[in-house]
């Protein structure tokens, strides 16, 4: 009870931040669960009748159910999947867990030569940056090392390489939100830049690159013309090895185009960087640049960790980040079955993790992918509310899971959406074609903490129809009161 009061106290403070304005226009209730049950009814009932609904609602402060509705039955999730990989990966790593990436070699070091091997070990971390791997670089150049007297070899084993999950739909692989899973994972495995028209008609368009990204190089053929048609836009061809295919044509005067793709190959695409950063950094290799795994026990000659995965998961779930998610999920799995990651043994893991840890009925639980993207995912709204009431009262990780959740009318999904119950509801939003989901939590204005999973499938192209059922029934449930 003493933990249930601390958990309720810090929500009170984080989600009733409300102006007296907005409190005035919040000012009415609905008294009583009878009339909450009825007024979500009506909501559920607009959302049309192909709407496959699913809706359970709990309280945090004495485990009442206030409503449920098909709350057995299983759903797509989307989005919403990532609060069990959250939770998991808490739980099992723990908040403080980092992705390591390391340079690991001999160390034996004369004359500013280093005789022997080296291995870049990537671990999956999902925020490494080419300006991370270029800080390993001279860190390298800083113990001396001028020449490596033997190869390079570049370690991805920690995960397998299937890079992408099952599941996920083959137009969704082209896009940055759906980059490979690997355990190289830089800029998450996309590069963007902007494609400019030239002055004049007639001259080739400008490509505009960042210094944050590596590109193995650009074939251009992107032209000018005088004026705009239908027919005249910028086609990605390919991306092979970081090199980047561009043709079509653009306006006279028109704004610039910004263009994001996907690494597909990541071995290429990091030989390319690697050996280019060993150029920049006057770094000889007398050897080549292949693929291998790391002796074991070899010393640190550099090494970057990433954020807390605290931190990691605050990103994830504010922002929806499914590489960040993916690459968690492959690492839970790696590090529970002492294998490389996968798909597979990163669902088993969640799985048992939740079960045994967190009481998690799994039965007919299928986590696919770890981010929702994979249309295999199933879970009912029961087993998302089991993880939610878990997660809340939870004592070792309930700080970092319900904080790391998007505030409503403030930031993450949720910025936009339900400004007139700001910072009562925090939650993870989910959405695919034919798929919306919300799943978080809520204060009414008695200042009692509610769990509740929305769960909606149905219709390719109701999903406002299917938002604006999810705000109405968090609008109910804020304005709810006991009597």
């Amino acid at each position: 009870m003493k933990q249930l009061a601390l958990v309720f106290t810090w929500i009170v403070f984080c989600l009733c931040c409300v102006t007296a304005a907005q409190a005035r226009s919040n000012s009415y209730s609905i008294a009583g669960t009878q009339n909450l049950s009825s007024f979500i009814n009506q909501a559920v009932r607009g959302a049309g009748p192909n709407a496959n609904v699913g809706i359970i609602i709990r309280s945090m402060k004495n485990g009442e159910t206030l409503y449920a509705r098909n709350e057995r039955n299983l759903f797509i999730p989307a989005s919403i999947l990532k609060i069990l990989t959250a939770e998991a990966g808490l739980l099992y790593l723990g908040p403080n867990f980092h992705f390591s990436t390391q340079f690991v070699g001999k160390n034996n070091i004369r004359d500013g030569k280093l005789y022997g091997d080296v291995y870049l070990i990537y671990s999956g971390d999902p925020t490494l940056t080419f300006s991370d791997l270029g800080e390993l670089m001279a860190a390298l150049k800083a113990r001396g090392i001028n020449e490596i007297v033997g190869s390079v070899y570049i370690d991805t084993s920690a995960y397998d390489q299937v890079t992408t999950g099952p599941g996920w739909l083959w137009s969704d692989k082209r896009y940055c939100y759906a980059a490979p899973i690997s355990a190289s994972i830089i800029n998450h495995n996309c590069l963007s830049f902007q494609v400019s028209p030239a002055k004049n008609a007639g001259y080739a368009a400008q490509v505009v690159t960042s210094p944050r990204y590596y590109f193995a190089g650009i074939h251009n053929s992107v032209m000018t013309r005088p004026h705009a048609s239908r027919t005249c836009y910028v086609k990605l061809d390919s991306v092979e090895g970081g090199i980047v295919s561009i043709s079509g044509c653009m306006a006279k005067g028109r704004y610039s185009a910004g263009i994001s793709t996907v690494i597909n190959d990541t071995y290429l695409y990091d030989r390319a960087l690697l050996r280019d950063l060993f150029s920049r950094y006057s770094i000889n290799i007398l050897g080549a640049i292949n693929s291998g795994k790391a002796p074991a026990n070899l010393p640190i000659l550099a090494s970057h960790d990433s954020k807390p995965l605290s931190v990691l998961i605050s990103e994830m779930l504010k922002m929806s980040d499914n590489i960040i998610a993916g690459s968690l999920f492959k690492k839970i799995g790696q590090m529970y079955t002492h294998r490389p990651g996968t798909w597979e043994n990163g669902g088993m893991a969640v799985n048992q993790i939740l079960s045994r840890q967190a009481g998690v009925d799994i039965w007919h639980l299928n986590v696919i992918d770890g981010s929702g993207l994979s249309r295999y995912n199933q879970a009912t709204p029961r087993q998302m509310l089991q993880l939610l009431d878990f997660a809340f009262h939870h004592p070792s990780t309930n700080i970092h899971f319900v904080s790391a959740l998007p505030i409503a009318g403030v930031d993450g999904t949720l910025k936009r959406r339900m400004q007139n119950i700001a910072w009562r509801v925090r939650a993870k939003t989910g959405t695919m074609a034919g798929v919306v989901s919300l799943a978080g939590y809520a204060m009414n204005a008695n200042k009692e903490p509610f769990a509740f999973v929305i769960m909606i499938n149905g219709n390719h192209g109701s999903i406002w129809k299917y938002r604006e059922l999810e705000d109405k029934v968090l609008t109910y449930l804020t304005h709810y009161s006991r009597v």
